[in-house]
């Protein structure tokens, strides 16, 4: 028979009948879990207790016996001695009586016989006396060999009490046979942890087990076909697949249109091919894990565990773009895990279910966006990951308000506790995902910038040792980089950054360059402009070398490389053109290759600026906006930004904001009075 096409919660078109006879598994584990539930608790009778309190019983009215004894032994020798013999009162029958039953080994509750009934027993006629403890004793015997448990000895006691008329006892001893009772029935039978556990075990083995039998009608035309229902179903091999070649075309036609949207959203937000390949491969990467968590939340939805949907980390997309530094990209993560989570749940729930969930997804999701607005330590991303797990417990309190789901029942407040935790499972994810992701795709992430700002990062130490007066250029340069990159809307973090490092090349020979020269003299006096030219030109060179010696980003290491272009060494040029006219300027050119990137031409200007200003006598506003505009002018004349993409206004941008950061560096300052 050939498998049908078909929902849950929706009708059978057809009759179905089972094509083989298969064991159900889950109906057999459930009737004997249902077996074992019906096995009572077992409680073992403890003999030595029901022995005591008949042994009591029976004591009570030997101790009496004794006490008679005596009295008639004590008249008998009144009557040899012919002495007046004075009966014994009921205080000392009492008190011969308590000392006899304490001296027994009973731990009967003799305290629970009052002394009235006591001097009653004693007052009776022996041969009635004798019945009387018979009748006592037969009736505490009987509902001790029951078993007497704690639950039940109140009600015991109330009932033998209340079927004391049936007993052949006079009335006068019916308060007596209460106390009696009451004492002597007392708990005697125990739970049997060990027994009951055997009897259900028992129980279960007993069951058969439940098959679907070959030709069984399953579903009838018409039916509603239940969770249960499709179960069996599928057992028998009856249900279709729902992955079938028209939705599998589906699913791939959908990550292409969501892989194109990627390569356009960034190509136009980033603006440099290497960053679009790259994000374009996170992207992927991202979409083919939220499909594999969503096909193993799919496999519990199969498994009956629906609330357990909301465990689901939706926000983790949008939250390691966020510390990936893509954060223009959250909204197109959102639509991904949206587009993955119709595809992939929507043959495994209802309609009705999906639509709600899709609903906390983009609550959820956007309130993450809202919250992820800024670039984020993990300290910060710790803090904002319980914001969106309250969020996201509210969300789904809204949820389950509209869904009309009971206020008062369980059902209702598990899936807002499943979603908190899905918050913070995101946090766990994105963190634990970063590294991965900045290892293998070579992200240059902020987290990352920032641990590698911080000064103790070893290069960093290293220059503020060996040369100095570069370290302090180097802060001076990223301060005016970053100001200008931040004006023309440019990764001013990564700017910032990189420009720490652009020169550590130049630790291969401080002395050479002047901001680390203290006398008067220059080293380059001693050479040649050709081998000047050699170890200033090296610098860049031997930066790259150090920074991939150090594994340090692609991105630094491209700062280091670039940021001086094919720019002329014009010093050293002109003074071997006093020694060789012939000289050719192509010589005296840095090797490149020129910026490729907008910071990095910023850089570019920005470190011969600073050098430049640095060496002015008297810095004006003036003098210095001169100076930025010819530098600025130089570098586009010699084509030095044709391969980034720096507009017009991008140029005047940068130049004015260079000059208001040197104006408040070198602001002109009053003379104070000597």
């Amino acid at each position: 028979m050939k498998p049908y096409h078909i929902m849950k919660n929706e009708i059978a078109p057809t009759t179905i009948r089972a094509s083989q006879t298969v064991v159900d598994d889950k109906k057999t584990e459930s009737e004997k879990v249902a077996a074992a539930d019906n096995v009572q608790d077992v409680y073992t009778i403890n003999s030595n207790i029901t022995q005591n309190q008949i042994d009591s019983v029976n004591m009570i009215f030997t101790v009496l016996g004794t006490v008679q004894d005596d009295e008639d032994k004590a008249e008998e020798t009144a009557k040899k001695e012919k002495k007046q013999f004075e009966p014994f009162s009921n205080q000392n029958i009492v008190k011969r009586a308590r000392a006899l039953l304490n001296k027994s080994d009973l731990t009967f509750e003799e305290t629970s016989i009052s002394d009235a009934s006591l001097v009653t027993l004693y007052h009776f006629k022996p041969s009635k006396l004798t019945d009387f403890q018979s009748t006592l004793v037969s009736v505490i015997t009987k509902q001790l060999q029951k078993g007497v448990t704690n639950t039940q000895l109140l009600n015991i006691r109330a009932d033998l009490q209340i079927s004391m008329n049936e007993l052949a006892i006079a009335s006068s001893l019916r308060a007596v046979a209460t106390e009696i009772i009451n004492a002597g029935i007392t708990v005697n039978s125990f739970y049997d942890a060990s027994a009951t556990n055997q009897q259900r075990l028992i129980a279960q083995n007993s069951v058969q087990p439940v098959r679907i039998l070959q030709g069984q009608v399953i579903v009838q035309e018409g039916q509603l076909v239940t969770d249960d229902i499709y179960r069996q179903l599928e057992l028998v091999h009856m249900v279709k697949s729902s992955l079938n070649w028209l939705v599998l075309l589906g699913n791939v036609l959908m990550a292409i249109v969501i892989a194109i949207m990627t390569f356009f959203l960034v190509y136009r937000s980033r603006r440099e091919q290497h960053d679009v390949t790259i994000v374009f491969m996170i992207f992927s990467a991202l979409t083919v894990l939220s499909y594999l968590i969503l096909l193993l939340f799919r496999f519990a939805f199969e498994h009956r565990v629906d609330n357990l949907i909301y465990v689901l980390p939706v926000v983790f997309v949008p939250m390691i773009l966020q510390l990936l530094g893509y954060r223009a990209l959250k909204l197109l993560g959102i639509l991904q895990i949206v587009m993955a989570a119709v595809l992939i749940l929507q043959s495994s729930q209802s309609t009705f279910n999906i639509v709600y969930f899709i609903a906390y997804i983009l609550l959820s999701s956007l309130g993450a966006t809202l919250i992820l607005n800024k670039p984020k330590t993990r300290n910060d991303l710790f803090v904002d990951s319980m914001y969106i797990s309250l969020f996201n417990g509210a969300a789904i309190f809204i949820i389950q308000l509209i869904s009309a789901v009971s206020i008062s029942t369980l059902s209702f407040w598990w899936p807002i506790f499943y979603g908190m935790i899905g918050g913070l499972i995101a946090f766990i994810l994105s963190l634990g995902l970063q590294p991965l992701f900045e290892t293998i795709f070579g992200v240059l992430s902020p987290n990352r910038l920032m641990e590698l700002a911080s000064p103790s990062q070893p290069l960093l130490k290293r220059m503020m040792n060996e040369a100095p007066g570069t370290y302090h250029h180097s802060l001076m340069v990223a301060n005016l980089a970053e100001a200008a990159v931040d004006a023309i809307g440019g990764d001013s973090l990564y700017t910032r950054v990189a420009c720490y490092y652009h020169d550590v090349g130049k630790m291969s020979n401080p002395a050479f360059f002047v901001e680390n020269q203290y006398g008067d003299k220059s080293p380059h006096e001693q050479l040649t402009a050709t081998a000047s030219r050699d170890i200033i030109i090296a610098h860049a060179k031997d930066g790259v070398a150090m920074l991939q010696a150090a594994h340090f980003p692609k991105p630094i290491v491209d700062m280091a490389e670039q940021h001086h272009g094919t720019t002329v060494l014009r010093y050293f040029y002109y003074a071997a053109q006093q020694e060789d006219a012939s000289v050719a300027e192509a010589t005296f050119r840095y090797p490149g290759p020129k910026p490729q990137t907008r910071e990095i031409a910023v850089v570019n200007i920005a470190d011969s600026v600073e050098a430049a200003v640095r060496s002015m006598k008297t810095p004006s506003t003036e003098k210095m906006a001169d100076l930025i505009h010819s530098i600025v002018e130089e570098r586009l004349l010699d084509g030095q930004f044709d391969e980034c993409e720096l507009s017009m206004k991008d140029m005047l941008t940068i130049k004015d904001t260079l000059l208001k950061v040197l104006v408040g560096v070198y602001h002109q300052r009053i003379e104070y009075p000597k």
